[in-house]
């Protein structure tokens, strides 16, 4: 069994519904809550909505070059689980009568960004996403009273640990050629960003994250430990030009 089928695995076996949820169209946030909390879920819910097309072009041309065959059905899967991500936050928003959003500039910038981008950038642009969601999610938790949106919150951060474990194997393969110089100079480039990406957001929704007790040096050291499965996965990846090289740093 390859890595990918693996993942095959896990994704058909993760695939929850988000009747789960057991949504009864009564409002469950306070008006405090509501007024904390509504814009910052329109913008996720809308961020988490991509119909990934992009992505898998990009995977099927990456998988056909480097002989990974379970790679795009994979990778498919995990789209549709952001997809789900993006379902039942809607179903939420639809439950606490907050209207959804059809676009916002920070979603439109991220997906100009990626459709710019060749497979190993739009990774890296979605995993930088996936890494703010990390301290969203937990001030989320924390912030609410509402059950079914802690609930939401748990689940969605239950999906995100193990994507981030997904697009590092991914990442892996994209560097596995490259000295390890260029290797950290990859992972400065992903700190660089997700940086970038944390003051945005922070800054944003600095209301929610302080209700939340989430300083903006928490808020980003979530989302560095968050990365770490991605670090370790880039510096243990090696040149495998060289069998007799790779088994002896095997």
């Amino acid at each position: 069994m390859t890595k990918y089928s693996s993942w095959i695995h896990y994704f058909r076996h993760n695939n929850w519904s988000t009747v789960q949820f057991e949504f009864r169209n009564v409002p469950t946030l306070s008006s405090e809550e509501r007024d904390l909390l509504s814009a910052s879920l329109q913008q996720f819910q809308l961020g988490e909505g991509s119909d990934g097309l992009g992505l898998l072009r990009r995977c099927r041309r990456f998988s056909g070059q480097n002989a990974h065959p379970d790679l795009p059905e994979a990778m498919l899967l995990f789209i549709r689980e952001e997809q789900r991500h993006s379902a039942v936050l809607g179903h939420f928003l639809d439950q606490e009568c907050i209207p959804r959003l059809r676009q916002h500039w920070v979603d439109q910038l991220f997906r100009k960004i990626r459709n710019l981008a060749g497979f190993e950038l739009m990774l890296t642009v979605l995993v930088t996403a996936e890494l703010i969601a990390i301290p969203y999610y937990t001030a989320i938790h924390n912030a609410t009273s509402s059950i079914p949106l802690k609930l939401i919150a748990q689940r969605i951060l239950r999906d995100e640990e193990q994507h981030l474990e997904f697009q590092a194997l991914n990442l892996a393969h994209c560097a596995q050629q490259r000295s390890d110089f260029a290797r950290f100079l990859t992972i400065l480039a992903q700190l660089g960003a997700l940086t970038c990406a944390a003051a945005l957001v922070y800054s944003m929704h600095s209301s929610l994250f302080r209700k939340a007790a989430l300083s903006p040096l928490r808020f980003w050291a979530l989302a560095y430990d968050a990365h770490r499965p991605i670090l370790h996965a880039l510096t243990a990846a090696r040149p495998s030009s060289n069998p007799a090289v790779e088994a002896y740093l095997r």
